[in-house]
């Protein structure tokens, strides 16, 4: 394998993306992004240096074609990578599979007949028209054909030699008008190893923009903490209805599942204007109170009904207190943003006291479902299972609940100004009102009463420190 750093910045985040058979990091060394870049390519070898990716907290993993089943032997090899997110686009683990991956002929066809001629007929079958294709070969691969040649005989050989031992990933990208490998074949290979399926109807084997693929995929805290600001300043408040009931229903649970703790010391993550801290506050009395929000929430803004507590503006997932510092800690409807949420359970873990408990709430699966389907945008939510999962390594868990809340609005256009309003569209750096508005408009879903709804899927989770 070779490895190219294309954007070094000494984030914490990096971007590993497996390219496909044929490439090289001259096709993606234009993609800007707002963390490390690194591109994998030439499958001749499957060797993977894992010190360059050795420094960071958080790496997504993004692979393309038969970089899809080269990232899978990657990371089977490398267990202890913290990866936080994976997505396959238009490829499979089965490389090479009558019905899970491309057709054994059509493999041996294209490696036995290996040309100049051929080469440049398989770059035309993965692009979806000329002016795509023109485009690609203005930035075509300078790879000798003995290269792919040894690259296709060693992506055989150790496919076909070797038992498959898929993983699961957490999101696939699939083309209908995929040319390599056939449409029907990667539903089959995917069956039961992703969480997330997304089909683009329209699109080839090759997408025509990697570069927002990733960015819609990985976590910007920059952009959190612009849109989020932004809100807050002009009406979060009184557009927050849902935040609001689900900071009273978390609250109820965690009074009628554990009962409450006077006296207790307090850390809350992601506070916000403070729904939730009023809540607590109105039948707590904490001894310490640590509020904590990526942006800064004056006290004006926060308007508590005490000033006895300690307000840290950053990254919550940067955090650092000492082991045994917390009775509790607690948040609403943050969490979901957070890029390693299973090592920041690992340190709230140790800053909570024996019998401490844990009281968060996030979104899964189907929060606002209808902008979803429509314009392909969406965080990357977690559903109960896996916060299961994650979350009895270090606690034991006395409850995990999910709900859904869906708000009725008289038009698609109120539906997208409240999404605005409350800084939830902080997944993407374009903003729904500019950018596809009139195929949300156009699309979007209506009730039998002639309203338009917006689902949220709030999960709530109560759970105490191990022993």
């Amino acid at each position: 394998m070779n490895q190219y750093i294309i954007t070094q910045n000494n984030a914490r985040s990096l971007v590993l993306f497996f390219a496909g058979w044929g490439m090289d990091c001259q096709t993606f060394a234009n993609m800007k992004l707002n963390c490390d870049f690194m591109i994998v390519c030439n499958y001749e070898n499957f060797d993977f240096d894992i010190d360059l990716v050795k420094n960071y907290d958080n790496i997504y993993v993004f692979a393309w074609s038969f970089g899809v089943y080269a990232a899978s032997h990657v990371l089977l090899s490398n267990q202890h990578m913290p990866v936080v997110f994976k997505m396959a686009i238009n490829g499979t683990q089965f490389p090479i599979d009558d019905t899970k991956g491309i057709p054994l002929r059509i493999f041996q066809a294209t490696a036995n007949n290996l040309s100049r001629q051929s080469l440049l007929k398989f770059y035309r079958r993965i692009c979806n028209d000329t002016n795509q294709y023109e485009t690609f070969l203005s930035h075509m691969p300078q790879r000798t054909l003995s290269s792919l040649s040894n690259e296709l005989k060693n992506i055989e050989t150790t496919f076909l030699s070797s038992t498959p031992n898929p993983i699961k990933w957490d999101k696939v990208l699939v083309s209908k008008n995929d040319r390599i490998f056939p449409f029907e074949n990667q539903l089959k290979g995917w069956c039961n190893l992703c969480r997330d399926m997304e089909i683009d109807e329209r699109g080839a084997h090759m997408p025509t923009d990697f570069e927002k693929i990733i960015s819609q995929n990985i976590i910007n805290k920059n952009l959190i903490k612009q849109r989020f600001s932004s809100s807050f300043e002009t009406g979060y408040d009184s557009n927050a209805r849902v935040q609001k009931e689900i900071a009273k229903t978390l609250f109820l649970k965690w009074e009628n599942s554990i009962g409450l703790k006077q006296d207790a010391s307090i850390l809350e993550f992601g506070c916000g204007t403070g729904f939730f801290t009023r809540t607590y506050l109105s039948h707590l009395y904490p001894s310490r109170l640590v509020l904590n929000d990526i942006c800064n929430m004056p006290t004006i803004t926060l308007n508590l009904n005490t000033t006895d507590y300690e307000f840290i503006e950053g990254d919550a997932e940067q955090l650092s207190f000492p082991p045994g510092t917390f009775d509790y800690i607690v948040s609403s409807s943050a969490i979901q943003w957070f890029e390693n949420i299973p090592f920041f359970l690992e340190k709230a873990s140790n800053w909570l006291k024996p019998g401490g408990a844990l009281v968060i709430s996030s979104f899964g699966p189907r929060n606002m479902i209808e902008i979803k389907n429509i314009a392909k945008i969406s965080l990357n939510y977690k559903d109960t299972d896996w916060f299961y999962t994650k979350i009895k390594r270090n606690f034991d868990i006395i409850l995990i609940d999910e709900e859904s809340k869906v708000l009725l609005f008289d038009s698609p256009i109120d539906a997208l100004k409240h999404i605005k309003a409350t800084g939830v569209n902080s997944v993407n750096s374009e903003r729904l009102a500019t950018k596809n508005v009139r195929n949300l408009l156009d699309n979007y879903p209506e009730d039998i009463n002639g309203k338009f709804p917006l689902t949220y899927n709030p999960i709530y989770i109560i759970a105490k420190k191990n022993g």
